[in-house]
């Protein structure tokens, strides 16, 4: 019998670990978000794994693991920064945020190179808040109304600042924004929804 619990402690670390590594680079990136020092932003994602390793027996009462781990980092940072009395946050426009820039891909292929250099271009020149919203929706796939979690706005928040990045990039773009269905394929190509 204790070779069996000593089996399932086993599996459920290497289950954990596994977890971790698909979750960790993506949780630090956000979490420079907020806080520049990487190495701290390792701390703190680690710090929400642990906390999340001593809850583990109560795993299945959270509806939404990614939205979850999310709103931990940014609590987590939050409260450092609160206890470090280094920045006080009160809006997301403080937020330095990094884009992973778009790269051509098979599909892409009647995208010129230079109107994707120009789309990436225009995404880093988004306000800060705009371009968290962009970066969780885009990037990390999170749905809108999970963004709206993470971030602590409301759904409304979300799609208005969706509107302020797809005017801008259709803009810049030289699209006609007055057509609803370019609106749409803009929407879609740039947050794959």
């Amino acid at each position: 019998m204790r070779d069996v619990a000593q089996n399932l402690k086993i599996n459920q670390e290497i289950r954990f670990r596994n977890f971790l590594d698909a979750y960790f680079v993506r949780l630090k990136h956000f979490a420079q978000s907020f806080i520049a020092d990487e190495g701290l932003c390792e701390e703190v994602v680690m710090d929400v794994f642990l906390k999340l390793w001593e809850k583990r027996s109560s795993l299945e009462e959270i509806d939404n693991l990614t939205t979850y781990l999310f709103m931990a980092v940014r609590n987590t940072c939050y409260n450092y920064l609160r206890k470090e009395k280094k920045r006080r946050f009160d809006s997301l426009d403080q937020v330095q945020v990094t884009l992973v820039p778009y790269e051509r891909t098979p599909e892409d292929d009647f995208i010129s190179q230079e109107m994707l250099d120009k789309l990436n271009q225009v995404v880093e020149t988004l306000p800060p808040k705009c371009k968290m919203i962009f970066k969780l929706l885009r990037e990390e796939g999170i749905s809108r109304k999970d963004t709206a979690k993470v971030l602590n706005i409301s759904a409304n928040t979300v799609d208005n600042q969706v509107a302020i990045a797809v005017r801008k990039i259709g803009e810049a773009l030289n699209l006609d924004l007055s057509l609803s269905r370019n609106i749409t394929a803009l929407k879609s190509f740039l947050l794959c929804f």
